[in-house]
Parts: C-alpha cells; sequence; structure tokens
C-alpha cells in the first residue's frame, strides 16, 4: 500500500492498482473515464466485432437499462446475454451501471422484478431495515443482471415544495432522517456487491429549478449546509459509499469563482469537487458527473467539447455520457500540458480501486448472499409500513362495509389512468362496485349512492404537473364533499396544495402494485395506516 501526494490530500492505494496504472497506455486510461450509454454497438451479437469494438473503444464504464430521457429497445434476457458478450471481449472490465433509484423493476420493467416505491416511502416508514434490505434486494438483481454499479440512492433534502425533480426521490425534508437512511441503502447495496453512487452533490432540494433543464442552486447558506447536505454526505464517506455523483448544481454560499456572475455548477467546479468534497470532506472514492446531456451543464459553456474538459479538470473522475469527441480531445489536452497527467492518473487510480473493491480486478471478493425470492415482500413490507393518513377530520376511515365507490384519475399521463385498473381490482376484491373515470368532474347526474369519492393524483419527477389546470381539485370540495377522500401516489404536497379543504387525505407516495394494494387495505382497516408524513406540507390556514 502506497500513500501518493498531489493535487489532493494524501490517500492510499493498493500495490496492486498502482502497478496496472503504470501498465496502462494513454488511450486506455483516458477511455477509464467515460461511461457510454448501451447502444448497437454494445448489443452486437457479432463476436469479432464485439472483440474488435472493446479492445478500440475499452470504456470504463457502460450505462444499461432503460431512463427518462429516451430508454432502450434492449429488455431482459438481451441485456443480461449482452453483458456477458462484452465482458469476454473486454481487456479489462468495465463498470456496469444502471439508474436502480427504484429496485432494478424500475429500469428493468420487463416483469422480472418489481419496481420498488419511490425512497420517501422510506422516509414515512422510518425503519431502517427496510432502508437496508431496499438496497440489499437492489443489488441482489442488479447481480443477476450483471449490473455493478447504482446510480443510486438519491441523497437529496426534501426542502423545495415546489421542486419537481427531487419530489418522493428524496426520503425526507429532515437531514437526520435522510441521513440514517441513505446510509443503510448503501449498506445493504455494498455488503451485497452493488457499488453505490450518492446524488446529487452537493445536494438538491432546496430551490425549484430542475437540473435537466437550467442550472441550479443549493442555495443555503454554508453553515447550514454543512448542518445538512454536508452532514449526509460526510456519514456517506465515512461508511465508504464508492461513489458520489456531482449535479449541475451550484453551491454558491461556498464558491468565490464566478462565470458572468454566477456560480458555476459543481460538475465544473473545482471548488466543489476537489477543494470542498475531495480535500475538505476527505472523499477518496470515485466522483461522476449527472448526463452531461442535460441542459444545466451544458448552458453554462457554448461548447460543449470545452465544458467537458472543465469538467474533467475540475475534479470529476467518469464522465456520465461525453460526446465521441471527448477522448481525443482529453488525449490533446494532456499532451500539450492544459490538463496534468497527475489529474488523469488521479481519476484512473480512483476507477480502479473501485473495480478492485467490486471485484472486477485483482480477483473475485466474497460478498453476502441471499435468495432474491424474498424481493415481492420487501415490496409489500415498504408498501404497508408507508401508507399514511395524513388527515380524516370526521374519523371516519377505516370502513368495513364500502359497496360503491367511484376512483378519479386526475393525470394526463394515459400509463398513470391505466394504473389505476390496479386499486380498483383490489376494491372489487372485496365486492366493491368501482367506477373508474379520468378528470372526470362529479355533477347531479351521479349516482347519489356511492361510499366514497376517490381523487387520485401521481405528480411525481419528470411528471410533476398533472392536470391541475382542469377543474376535478376544486369541483371535488363541492359535490358529496363528506364523501371525498385525496390519494396521492406521488408527491404528498399536492394534498395541502390542490385539496386543502377536503376532509381525508391519504399519501402512499408511488403508484406501485404494492403502494395502491395498501392504500385499499388500510381503507378497509386490514392494515393500519402504518406510515408518517416524512415532509411537512405546506400550510393551509
Amino acid at each position: 500500500m502506497k500513500k501518493l501526494s498531489g493535487t489532493y490530500d494524501i490517500r492510499e492505494v493498493t500495490d496492486s492498482v498502482l502497478t496496472l496504472v503504470k501498465k496502462m497506455t494513454l488511450k486506455e486510461k483516458i477511455y477509464q473515464t467515460i461511461i457510454v450509454h448501451a447502444d448497437e454497438k454494445f448489443y452486437s451479437e457479432d463476436k469479432e466485432f464485439l472483440k474488435n469494438y472493446a479492445a478500440e473503444y475499452p470504456y470504463g464504464g457502460v450505462f444499461v437499462g432503460e431512463e427518462i430521457i429516451g430508454g432502450t429497445t434492449a429488455k431482459g434476457d438481451t441485456i443480461i446475454q449482452a453483458i456477458k458478450n462484452y465482458n469476454e471481449n473486454a481487456v479489462l472490465p468495465p463498470i456496469i451501471c444502471a439508474d436502480t433509484e427504484s429496485g432494478c423493476g424500475y429500469m428493468f420493467p420487463d416483469g422480472r422484478y418489481s419496481a420498488f416505491p419511490r425512497q420517501m416511502a422510506l422516509g414515512a416508514a422510518n425503519d431502517k431495515s427496510l432502508a437496508y434490505d431496499y438496497g440489499k434486494f437492489t443489488a441482489l438483481a442488479a447481480k443477476e443482471i450483471g449490473v455493478n454499479l447504482s446510480l443510486a440512492p438519491v441523497a437529496d433534502i426534501n426542502m423545495c415544495f415546489h421542486n419537481s425533480i427531487v419530489n418522493t426521490r428524496a426520503i425526507s425534508d429532515n437531514p437526520a432522517l435522510v441521513a440514517d437512511m441513505v446510509t443503510e441503502i448503501v449498506k445493504g447495496m455494498q455488503d451485497y456487491g452493488l457499488g453505490a453512487t450518492a446524488k446529487h452533490f452537493p445536494g438538491d432540494g432546496t430551490d425549484y429549478r430542475d437540473q435537466h433543464f437550467v442550472l441550479s442552486n443549493n442555495v443555503l447558506s454554508f453553515d447550514e449546509w454543512k448542518k445538512s447536505f454536508g452532514m449526509v454526505y460526510k456519514k456517506l464517506i465515512d461508511e465508504g459509499v464508492m461513489c458520489i455523483m456531482a449535479g449541475h448544481i451550484a453551491l454558491p454560499s461556498y464558491q468565490k469563482e464566478r462565470l458572468d456572475e454566477f456560480a458555476l455548477p459543481a460538475t465544473l467546479s473545482s471548488e466543489l469537487i476537489i477543494d470542498l468534497l475531495k480535500n475538505e470532506m476527505g472523499y477518496d472514492g470515485v466522483v461522476m458527473s449527472d448526463a452531461l446531456i442535460m441542459n444545466g451543464f451544458r448552458t453554462t459553456y457554448s461548447d460543449q467539447l470545452r465544458s467537458e474538459l472543465e469538467c474533467f479538470k475540475c475534479g470529476i473522475d467518469m464522465m456520465l455520457w461525453p460526446t465521441e469527441e471527448f477522448a481525443p480531445a482529453l488525449e490533446k489536452a494532456i499532451l500539450s500540458g492544459e490538463i496534468p497527467q497527475s489529474r488523469l492518473d488521479d481519476a484512473v487510480e480512483r476507477i480502479l480501486a473501485m473495480k478492485e473493491k467490486l471485484g472486477l480486478i485483482g480477483g473475485s471478493k466474497k460478498f453476502k448472499e441471499a435468495p432474491i425470492e424474498e424481493i415481492n415482500e420487501l415490496n409489500t413490507r415498504i408498501s404497508q409500513s408507508a401508507v399514511t393518513l395524513v388527515r380524516d377530520r370526521k374519523k371516519i376511515l377505516p370502513q368495513k362495509d364500502i359497496k360503491r365507490v367511484a376512483i378519479i384519475a386526475i393525470t394526463k399521463f394515459k400509463d398513470e389512468v391505466d394504473s389505476l385498473k390496479c386499486m380498483a381490482s383490489e376494491f372489487e376484491k372485496c365486492g366493491t362496485k368501482v367506477f373508474l373515470y379520468e378528470n372526470m368532474v362529479p355533477d347531479d347526474n351521479w349516482e347519489e349512492n356511492l361510499d366514497f369519492i376517490i381523487y387520485v393524483t401521481f405528480c411525481k419527477d419528470h411528471k410533476p404537473i398533472g392536470s391541475f389546470l382542469l377543474s376535478p381539485p376544486w369541483q371535488s370540495v363541492t359535490h358529496q364533499r363528506e364523501k371525498v377522500i385525496v390519494v396521492a401516489l406521488g408527491s404528498p404536497y399536492t394534498i395541502n396544495m390542490n385539496f386543502p379543504t377536503v376532509n381525508m387525505a391519504i399519501a402512499a407516495y408511488s403508484d406501485t402494485v404494492g403502494c395502491q394494494k395498501a392504500v385499499v387495505e388500510a381503507i378497509f382497516g386490514e392494515i393500519p395506516f402504518n406510515g408518517k408524513l416524512p415532509v411537512e406540507l405546506p400550510s393551509i390556514g
């Protein structure tokens, strides 16, 4: 074990990693810093082509599975086989990563694994064992697929209820609860062989903007930041989180440097990545960028390639989806001395050290094992532990005898409307007649003998608005008001924002099958409302 020093504080790297780095060519080192999006080349079944492709482009990481910007046509066994084929041909095994925020069922929706409820459900359940198992069973499923690095958990804090992207991805607005739960998720993942990536440093959730579209800020004073986001990340660092994702988010209270009067995002700020994260906080793991196609990154400099070089230069070790021009441009910048060789070597040492911890180099590594069949049981446990009775002013719930209900989906997304067939089915199993509507406004022609009228909201990350410009929310307080229940299968903030005078409200945090079942079970009194709101709702008074 040799101690190195240079631009960064002294840290330790194993002799095996140092030996490997010394043997690598400049090109091999550069490609280790790149995470490419799996495409038709990666999924090729031509073994000779794949061998040449892996040799010509020795990427450090490959991203697989679906994601919000467009998904992939590859599913299930195709992905599993492609990973095996690529690994057989790669000179140095790549990190295979996926965005498994809600378990592998979220990124691989082919029915192989069920998606877990969003992380806010863990905050409502407030059970560390559930958080640990959340990480554990994500890891077990990832292992079956061939994924060895999760781009999760979300370590953000939901301090601004207008923030559309953090939403139910964040555990809570309570920093201590966030720290406890994300640490357990990381432990569960890494104990079972899946590297964890905490995101989005220096922390999202304090302003209303979405870094997918615009540069956003963490608006806290630095003292406030240290007590909240800083505390969360320091705990994760102390627990050995393998990777931290830098967001396209600035922390103006810490940064002195300005570009055209605004602070740079973490993905372009050496102050945040080198000075704060690596030096002051002592982080010696891998720092990954968030996706470099996002506008929060692209709008800082007018030239994308320059932005990517500045990103690497500022201390980012792995680049998520850079342009094809990045590798040759980085080689040119290093050979010219514009970017020091020490910056590249530091990044590669960190990346290879993570691969060593995951058993990808230096021999296989023993991790904990467990039967993956319990994954559906965990889904039920989380859903039932999280379902929350936000209010019941007239003390009406639960009810055992429910003969007729109307369920109204308030959304403009067809998949969300279709998902309510699950809730309808659960009511029908209990002998209840169900009328399912989409953005319907009750009127005097409606059946007067309905037991309940249930308005369901879905507001969540990337689909934050729904159809709240339509009339169901305000109409809900004028028609058979005493029978109205609001159920939030997404952000619980919608309850007070859009239905302040409705007397009965339930938060379930996700529209998964398990969460919908838990709502119906709790309404009938088959299970108690176990959850507690992990965030403070906006005042209605």
